[in-house]
């Protein structure tokens, strides 16, 4: 039996990965990997610790993927950005090859930042020249991480796959790099970027937080001021 997008919300609000700022200005709100800030957060992490729940996530979106058109068959390989999608990355490949009966690898990127800026590249897994890879994304914000991603892949010689499979797209894109996002949750947030915008919650006094690191601050958020 496979969820629907709603039971996947669901999923995220009965684990209590599901965050929505209420507004309240003593309680901070998130800023994310990205810069930005915003009032909304998804903590796949609470979804990921939970192995069986996770391992269906993966099946699910093995199963969307295949109702886009993809193939099984013709994927080599899964990669995702660390750290998020290394999980992701191991989930869903091991159900890409129980679909065809063989055996898929899984790969991910890692930070590191060059003299042209950040870069995602392969440190401690790496892909031989040739395959073609099925890229993943635990959380979809701006894309940021995949693109360097599928740099990282052209690099090594992969042949990126024209999919994306996220558990949680907030971002409000289809694409990514020209490659359709596949997501069992597609969820807009509202984001600002101080470096181009003011953010209303930091105007009202609200202080931006990172969600998940320290471990503390996601309990910060969801503290009752």
């Amino acid at each position: 039996m496979f969820r629907t997008k709603d039971g996947w919300v669901q999923e995220y609000q009965r684990k209590g990965a599901l965050w929505i700022h209420d507004e309240n200005p003593k309680r901070p709100h998130a800023l994310l990997t990205s810069g930005g800030h915003s009032s909304g957060f998804f903590n796949s992490e609470l979804v990921a610790e939970d192995t069986l729940i996770h391992d269906e996530a993966c099946r699910d979106l093995v199963y969307l993927l295949g109702e886009h058109g993809l193939n099984a068959k013709d994927v080599d390989r899964v990669v995702g950005p660390a750290m998020g999608a290394i999980t992701m990355a191991d989930g869903v490949s091991r159900h890409v090859g129980r679909a065809d009966s063989r055996s898929c690898l899984r790969a991910y990127t890692e930070k590191e930042t060059g003299g042209d800026g950040k870069l995602m590249v392969f440190k401690r897994t790496t892909i031989h020249p040739g395959e073609r890879v099925l890229f993943v994304e635990d959380v979809l914000t701006t894309g940021g991480s995949v693109e360097l991603s599928v740099a990282a892949v052209a690099v090594a010689g992969g042949i990126a796959l024209p999919f994306v499979a996220v558990l949680v797209n907030r971002s409000g894109l289809k694409e990514v790099n020209g490659k359709k996002i596949v997501a069992l949750i597609d969820r807009p947030m509202p984001t600002w970027f101080p470096s181009k915008e003011k953010c209303p919650l930091c105007e009202q006094g609200s202080e931006a937080i990172r969600p998940k690191t320290p471990v503390e601050n996601w309990q910060r958020l969801n503290d009752v001021c």
